[in-house]
């Protein structure tokens, strides 16, 4: 577990992760940086955006690659 300060009143708590310190780092300095006008993360979230893979190669699926969408919900 790490922790990051991200406001005089938050702390934002991170297990290790595939992403490394990098994602959790931005998201400390994302929070930091909107706590003066009151915003606290509320909710954060992500989904995996590849496709499976389809019996065979082609018919309009991306080959190989593997994403995720991540969101921070702020609320004041």
């Amino acid at each position: 577990m790490k922790e990051r300060l991200i406001g005089d009143d938050q702390l934002l708590v991170t297990a290790d992760t595939t992403m490394g310190d990098a994602l959790w780092d931005w998201v400390a300095a994302d929070a930091a940086r909107r706590a003066p006008d009151g915003w606290r993360i509320a909710n954060l979230g992500a989904v995996p955006t590849s496709l499976p893979q389809p019996a065979a190669p082609g018919y309009g699926y991306p080959q190989g690659g593997a994403g995720v969408v991540f969101w921070i919900l702020y609320r004041r």
